[in-house]
Protein backbone atom coordinates (compact mmCIF):
# COMPACT_ATOMS: atom_id res chain seq x y z
CA UNK A 1 0.00 0.00 0.00
CA UNK A 2 1.16 3.47 -1.03
CA UNK A 3 1.07 5.88 1.66
CA UNK A 4 2.45 9.17 1.84
CA UNK A 5 3.82 9.10 5.71
CA UNK A 6 4.88 12.14 5.09
CA UNK A 7 1.89 13.88 5.87
CA UNK A 8 0.57 11.43 8.91
CA UNK A 9 -0.05 12.71 12.04
CA UNK A 10 -0.20 11.02 15.12
CA UNK A 11 -2.83 12.82 16.18
CA UNK A 12 -6.22 12.94 14.62
CA UNK A 13 -7.76 16.39 16.33
CA UNK A 14 -10.69 15.11 16.24
CA UNK A 15 -11.31 14.39 19.99
CA UNK A 16 -11.94 10.76 21.43
CA UNK A 17 -15.49 10.31 22.05
CA UNK A 18 -14.81 6.42 22.00
CA UNK A 19 -15.15 6.71 18.64
CA UNK A 20 -12.34 6.29 16.13
CA UNK A 21 -12.45 6.80 11.76
CA UNK A 22 -11.88 4.02 9.31
CA UNK A 23 -9.91 4.36 6.10
CA UNK A 24 -13.34 6.13 4.30
CA UNK A 25 -14.26 8.40 6.88
CA UNK A 26 -17.12 6.30 8.88
CA UNK A 27 -16.80 6.30 12.43
CA UNK A 28 -16.90 3.24 14.67
CA UNK A 29 -16.93 2.03 18.47
CA UNK A 30 -13.52 1.74 19.93
CA UNK A 31 -14.58 -1.33 21.34
CA UNK A 32 -15.54 -2.63 17.64
CA UNK A 33 -14.69 -6.10 16.89
CA UNK A 34 -12.93 -4.70 13.57
CA UNK A 35 -10.88 -1.95 15.46
CA UNK A 36 -9.44 -4.45 18.14
CA UNK A 37 -9.04 -7.29 15.56
CA UNK A 38 -6.86 -4.86 13.24
CA UNK A 39 -5.46 -4.09 16.38
CA UNK A 40 -4.37 -7.53 17.29
CA UNK A 41 -2.88 -7.89 13.49
CA UNK A 42 -0.98 -4.81 14.57
CA UNK A 43 0.28 -5.80 17.75
CA UNK A 44 1.34 -9.38 15.64
CA UNK A 45 3.49 -7.52 12.73
CA UNK A 46 5.16 -5.81 15.80
CA UNK A 47 6.25 -8.98 17.50
CA UNK A 48 7.19 -10.59 14.38
CA UNK A 49 9.33 -6.87 13.81
CA UNK A 50 11.02 -8.18 17.15
CA UNK A 51 12.25 -11.49 15.95
CA UNK A 52 13.08 -10.31 12.64
CA UNK A 53 15.80 -8.23 13.83
CA UNK A 54 17.42 -10.89 16.17
CA UNK A 55 20.58 -12.25 15.20
CA UNK A 56 19.12 -15.50 14.99
CA UNK A 57 16.63 -14.89 12.32
CA UNK A 58 19.11 -12.80 10.02
CA UNK A 59 18.46 -15.70 7.33
CA UNK A 60 15.07 -15.54 7.53
CA UNK A 61 14.43 -12.26 7.58
CA UNK A 62 13.30 -11.51 3.79
CA UNK A 63 10.62 -14.40 4.47
CA UNK A 64 9.45 -12.25 8.09
CA UNK A 65 9.48 -9.23 5.84
CA UNK A 66 7.03 -10.72 3.59
CA UNK A 67 4.86 -12.01 6.42
CA UNK A 68 5.07 -8.45 7.86
CA UNK A 69 3.59 -7.15 4.72
CA UNK A 70 1.02 -9.44 4.09
CA UNK A 71 -0.06 -8.97 8.01
CA UNK A 72 -0.26 -5.20 6.94
CA UNK A 73 -2.62 -6.02 3.73
CA UNK A 74 -4.77 -7.79 6.31
CA UNK A 75 -4.68 -4.39 9.11
CA UNK A 76 -5.32 -2.23 5.59
CA UNK A 77 -8.21 -4.14 4.96
CA UNK A 78 -9.71 -4.18 8.15
CA UNK A 79 -9.60 -0.67 8.59
CA UNK A 80 -11.36 -0.01 5.26
CA UNK A 81 -15.28 0.70 5.22
CA UNK A 82 -16.58 -2.13 4.00
CA UNK A 83 -17.93 -0.93 0.25
CA UNK A 84 -15.58 1.70 0.10
CA UNK A 85 -14.39 1.63 -3.23
CA UNK A 86 -12.41 5.07 -2.98
CA UNK A 87 -10.03 3.91 -0.67
CA UNK A 88 -7.17 2.00 -2.51
CA UNK A 89 -5.64 -1.19 -0.79
CA UNK A 90 -3.95 -4.10 -1.41
CA UNK A 91 -5.66 -7.50 -1.92
CA UNK A 92 -4.61 -10.90 -0.64
CA UNK A 93 -4.68 -13.35 -3.05
CA UNK A 94 -4.43 -17.07 -2.65
CA UNK A 95 -0.28 -17.42 -3.07
CA UNK A 96 0.16 -14.80 0.07
CA UNK A 97 -2.04 -17.99 2.27
CA UNK A 98 0.42 -20.73 -0.65
CA UNK A 99 3.37 -19.08 0.77
CA UNK A 100 2.61 -19.45 4.09
CA UNK A 101 1.48 -23.16 3.94
CA UNK A 102 4.55 -23.88 2.25
CA UNK A 103 6.44 -22.54 4.95
CA UNK A 104 4.47 -23.81 7.82
CA UNK A 105 5.28 -27.27 6.09
CA UNK A 106 8.63 -27.15 5.79
CA UNK A 107 8.64 -25.96 9.25
CA UNK A 108 6.39 -29.01 10.35
CA UNK A 109 8.76 -31.02 7.93
CA UNK A 110 11.72 -30.59 10.95
CA UNK A 111 10.22 -31.13 13.65
CA UNK A 112 8.91 -33.93 16.37
CA UNK A 113 5.35 -34.32 15.39
CA UNK A 114 3.14 -32.44 18.20
CA UNK A 115 1.89 -34.64 20.77
CA UNK A 116 0.41 -31.88 22.91
CA UNK A 117 -0.72 -28.28 22.85
CA UNK A 118 2.24 -25.90 22.19
CA UNK A 119 3.10 -23.25 25.11
CA UNK A 120 3.40 -19.00 23.77
CA UNK A 121 6.71 -19.05 23.47
CA UNK A 122 7.45 -22.07 22.22
CA UNK A 123 7.42 -20.41 18.84
CA UNK A 124 11.38 -20.52 18.80
CA UNK A 125 11.18 -23.68 17.98
CA UNK A 126 9.57 -23.59 15.08
CA UNK A 127 12.08 -20.86 13.76
CA UNK A 128 14.94 -22.29 14.60
CA UNK A 129 13.76 -25.55 12.49
CA UNK A 130 13.43 -23.50 9.18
Amino acid sequence: MDVDLSIMKIYTKTGDGGTTSLFGGKRVSKSDLRIDTYGTVDELNSWIGVLRDQPVNQSRKEILVEIQDRLFTVGSILATEPGNTKVKIPSLLETDISFLEKLMDEMESKLEPIRSFILPGAINQFLLAM
